[in-house]
């Protein structure tokens, strides 16, 4: 009997050892399809935004001041305020939505780098944060859905143009140069 329990004692740690297996691959799987098919907002590929604001000023303003949660003394985002500034210096506004933890908003981010620095002084270069609380009137106002979302904007405070997702420094150039080509 002794030797029955043994083997009995074996049978039933190697069924729970391939139970505990069978349950760390389905884990994997299960990780690896929420990963792979989760819509995160993510846009890879970069493309024209509907619905985008035909202008930024008035209505931006009324719907940020709106907001009682606004950050500023006037009731405006931090971005909005930087934004309207940059207007009423007569420059022109390269307006862009991101987070930190988007893979394409990070590969956005580098293409905003080595581009800011050919149109210093000529563009205003405006980074939001989605997920920062102060600037969600602005996000709302801007309908963003999709990150990153990029907005140029004249400086009359006209919307030009918009994109939904991955605008690499090429493209960003041809935007930025036909932004600024629009100017008189």
């Amino acid at each position: 009997m002794d030797f029955s329990d043994t083997r009995m004692t074996k049978r039933v740690k190697q069924r729970s050892r391939a139970g505990k297996l069978l349950l760390i691959v389905l884990a994997a799987i299960s990780c690896l399809i929420l990963v792979t098919w989760t819509d995160c907002g993510c846009g890879e590929e970069g493309k024209v935004k509907e619905n985008a604001p035909e202008h930024v000023e008035e209505r931006a303003e009324d719907n940020v001041a709106a907001d009682a949660g606004a950050s500023s003394a006037a009731g405006k985002t931090p971005s909005q305020a930087i934004m309207e500034e940059a207007v009423r210096q007569g420059k022109p506004v390269f307006l862009n939505f991101h987070s930190n933890q988007c893979i394409p908003c990070i590969e956005m981010e580098k293409a905003i780098h080595e581009v800011e620095p050919e149109y210093e002084g000529r563009v205003a270069f405006v980074v939001v944060d989605v997920y920062d609380p102060a600037e969600m009137p602005l996000c709302e106002y801007f309908q963003v859905r999709v990150i990153p979302t990029s907005f140029f904007i004249r400086a009359d405070g006209s919307v030009v143009d918009a994109y939904e997702g991955l605008l690499r420094a090429p493209e960003l150039r041809v935007m930025l140069d036909r932004l600024l080509g629009g100017q008189s």
